[in-house]
């Protein structure tokens, strides 16, 4: 008889920050919960070494260095499943048994994982904001036709599902969320031109990732958010605000139409929605996260200017017009942030190369997956191409 007490987990992008919160709640509460499969992009030497530490019977790496030897490091480790290569990480969601897939990757390799687990009627964890925004009316689908939930990890959207409980959709006037501003809150475009790599990845509030903390910078981070929470919660563009609190103690409010509030408060730590994620609906005891609400401080709150924001600007545009732009968003977004990464341009041409290439794309619908990979690929070319000609038109400045 399978104890419901006791979840099985499937983590894909286990060697990320939010694989490694996922990881230290398992540890502390091994008694709910076990790993059925971990995966990594190319980080075989940690994949191997966590499968190790917590028994994990089966583990995909997407690109090894060399197919024969990972095989046989991790036969060798008694590792029952291993699956290499492109679409490494599919097979194993596809073929392992689990109860809950955590999906921690980062961009639109998380969308078909994530479909192929709804499909089976596994419910998801997902921190990936790509797959919702590329594919959430796919996503929604298939979690509806096959009986599964898509739970949010997103310290965001995981306060706007804790405020929801018990409440009715059709009474909230609006969804608030929180930004802290990122590392350039209130400086001017002009003033943002020259910033460096290393100053744009000095959040205040989130150790995260390079790609999310650069969209942290720019606001598309919030952007994608706010598609991210049309997508779990069906409310139109206009009842999605953005609101600025830079200590981050609040992650979101929601607005009811009688005037009250609701709002989740804690202090800034991803292990707190991931349990949630995990439990959902229940909750768990913990101790990893305590605090104190004198811990809190005074709070402040600034409204955000969408226009003065062209990235946040950009991914209302793209909700507004629907169909494939938002997946076309995504797509050029990680372009353009890598190129960023990689001095190929400036911060600014960060939404520069993203204008670019929503303004030139005619408007399709997204029926099926093919469509969305069709429209990630080629909105990928046309952002490479706008990056390639502010390259060219730069000179030898940013090489």
């Amino acid at each position: 008889m399978k104890d419901h007490s006791h979840k099985r987990l499937l983590l894909i992008g286990a060697t990320g920050s939010i694989g490694e919160s996922a990881l230290d709640v398992v540890r502390e509460q091994r008694n709910s919960f076990s790993l059925a499969g971990l995966s990594a992009h190319s980080n075989a030497d940690l994949l191997l070494s966590l499968a190790a530490k917590y028994r994990v019977p089966a583990v995909a790496l997407e690109c090894p260095a060399d197919v024969d030897e990972f095989r046989k490091a991790a036969s060798g480790s008694g590792i029952e499943k291993v699956f290499c290569g492109k679409g490494a990480t599919n097979e194993l969601v596809s073929f392992c048994d689990y109860d809950l897939l955590v999906n921690a990757l980062m961009g639109n390799a998380g969308i078909e994982p994530t479909i192929t687990a709804l499909q089976r009627g596994i419910n998801v964890a997902l921190a990936n904001k790509e797959t919702l925004v590329a594919a959430g009316p796919l996503v929604m689908q298939a979690a509806k036709t096959h009986g599964a939930t898509v739970i949010p990890i997103d310290s965001e959207h995981s306060a706007i599902l804790q405020c929801m409980a018990g409440e009715k959709p059709e009474q909230v006037r609006k969804i608030w969320l929180t930004t802290s501003g990122g590392p350039f809150w209130g400086r001017s475009p002009e003033a943002l031109q020259d910033v460096t790599v290393e100053q744009a990845l000095n959040h205040p509030r989130w150790k995260m990732g390079a790609k999310i903390t650069i969209d942290s910078a720019t606001l598309m981070n919030k952007g994608l958010e706010v598609i991210e929470t049309q997508r779990l919660f069906g409310l139109p563009v206009e009842q999605i605000g953005v609101v600025r609190h830079a200590e981050h103690i609040i992650h979101s409010f929601v607005e009811f139409i009688d005037g009250s509030f609701k709002a989740q408060l804690s202090l800034p730590d991803m292990r707190l929605p991931v349990i949630y994620a995990l439990t959902y609906p229940e909750r768990i005891a913990s101790r990893l996260v305590v605090s104190d609400p004198t811990a809190f401080g005074t709070m402040h709150f600034e409204p955000v200017q969408i226009e003065k924001y062209p990235c946040l600007s950009l991914a209302y545009e793209a909700l507004e017009r629907g169909g494939s732009v938002p997946a076309v968003l995504s797509a050029a977004d990680e372009i353009a942030v890598r190129a960023f990464i990689q001095g190929e341009i400036r911060f600014n041409d960060i939404a520069s190369v993203i204008r670019e290439v929503i303004n030139s794309w005619e408007d399709g619908e997204m029926k099926e997956l093919a469509d969305v990979i069709r429209a990630d690929d080629a909105a990928r070319k046309l952002a490479e191409r706008a990056v390639s000609m502010m390259r060219t038109a730069a000179g030898d400045s940013l090489c």
